[in-house]
């Protein structure tokens, strides 16, 4: 029997220059942190898997966490048996913890929050397309709708210009950073779920244009590449991970999020793997409360990144393997039988010196005096993207060649 597909591709999207609507039930307020958590522990779940396959191990890697997590939990809402297991059990759900309502209710008030933040510019949604030939269960949609804010479209997937739509549709979420979403579609399609994030944010220090100068970024003991390196000297927010013998660096945009880059000691003799095979959402929350500011002599290359995966065998390598085959379950979206037939996922990221607003804050404090520390990113680095106020990790990475 000829078996209907389903499309589900993610795309995310940070540019980086520098309501929340109150619960009628508190409890759901208060394990809000137990879904970043979750999401956290996700982001590295699916970060240490992505190194280990080969043909991502010597590679520049971004990605967007939460992008990722929030389809495969939209996916939940219609999927049943152990196809259901799977899609909860991958992304980390813990059912002692939060029921599954809960978690959909708890991503909604996360919408919410975010919806409702300034300082920086940040879009998240979530937009479904249906085949005009299916008939999904109006419960699944009225869910999507509550709790992800989903757009939702009536569309023919055998026409060309549905292609059209899509693409257009991210190129606006993503003010036009990715303008091509995708390539083709199966005419066989039934339904298109896909998730965006867009972020742009202005460092609260900036680096002065004028003091970017070429240098040498060593990839490795044997390959050196020119970039354009940033550089300031001034007082930063710093932490050194003994655990890890990482050094720490903080910039924050707004007081609102922060990108922390995380670099191994070379003293240490230390490389990035060893820092991302032992590295945990644990480290980043000590992080947020250890920092702390001192003079800096910091280098940072601009970047400018672009970065695309397909899923399929990492989620399978998450235990997610039954939406991809026949024993697909996805009863609660629509009558038809259907299975995932791919899983995407495309990022870009660009960091260059503007930033907003230039602080100073004078103290007299008589201690030892230290000289400036030195903190020059010309070797593979970890990057993140969090929110300050509950360390939510909105992207993640690392950077092993900024010349790509």
């Amino acid at each position: 029997m000829e078996r209907n597909i389903i499309y589900l591709w993610f795309c995310a999207f940070a540019l980086v220059h520098g309501n929340q609507e109150t619960s009628p039930q508190p409890p759901i307020s208060d394990k809000l942190p137990s879904l970043i958590k979750m999401n956290n522990d996700f982001a590295f779940d699916l970060y240490k898997r992505l190194v280990e396959m080969p043909e991502y191990r010597s590679k520049n890697i971004f990605f967007s966490p939460l992008s990722i997590s929030m389809a495969l939990s939209e996916l939940s809402l219609g999927a049943g048996g152990e196809t259901k297991e799977q899609l909860l059990s991958g992304i980390g759900y813990n059912r002692s913890v939060f029921s599954t309502e809960e978690m959909h209710q708890m991503f909604h008030s996360l919408l919410e929050e975010i919806d409702q933040r300034t300082g920086v510019d940040i879009d998240v949604g979530t937009a479904l397309y249906a085949s005009d030939k299916s008939k999904p269960h109006p419960k699944f949609l009225e869910n999507m709708k509550e709790f992800y804010h989903s757009d939702g479209f009536t569309v023919d997937f055998k026409a060309a210009e549905t292609l059209d739509k899509i693409n257009e549709y991210v190129k606006e979420k993503t003010h036009g950073k990715i303008d091509r979403a995708v390539d083709s579609l199966d005419p066989n399609t039934l339904m298109f779920l896909l998730t965006y994030i867009y972020f742009k944010g202005k460092w609260d220090m900036p680096f002065n244009p004028n003091k970017t100068s070429e240098d040498i970024f060593h990839v490795d003991n044997e390959t050196t590449v020119p970039v354009q390196m940033m550089h300031q000297t001034e007082l930063l927010k710093v932490y050194y991970d003994a655990e890890l013998s990482t050094k720490v660096l903080c910039l924050d945009y707004n007081d609102s999020f922060s990108m922390f880059l995380a670099i191994p000691d070379e003293k240490k003799d230390l490389t990035i793997n060893d820092l991302e095979k032992a590295i945990s959402r644990q480290h980043i929350e000590k992080w947020r409360g250890s920092v702390w500011k001192r003079k800096l002599d910091v280098y940072v290359p601009k970047l400018s990144l672009k970065t695309d995966y397909t899923l399929n065998d990492i989620l399978k390598g998450m235990g997610i393997t039954d939406m991809f085959s026949h024993k697909a379950d996805f009863s609660g979206i629509a009558e038809e039988n259907f299975y995932v037939s791919k899983v995407l996922h495309k990022a870009t990221l660009d960091v260059d010196e503007e930033g907003t607003t230039a602080a100073a804050v004078t103290t007299i404090e008589i201690k030892v005096a230290l000289l400036p520390m030195l903190f020059r990113f010309d070797r593979p680095f970890m990057i993140f993207i969090t929110d300050q106020k509950n360390d939510h990790i909105l992207f993640l990475g690392k950077v092993v060649n900024p010349a790509v």
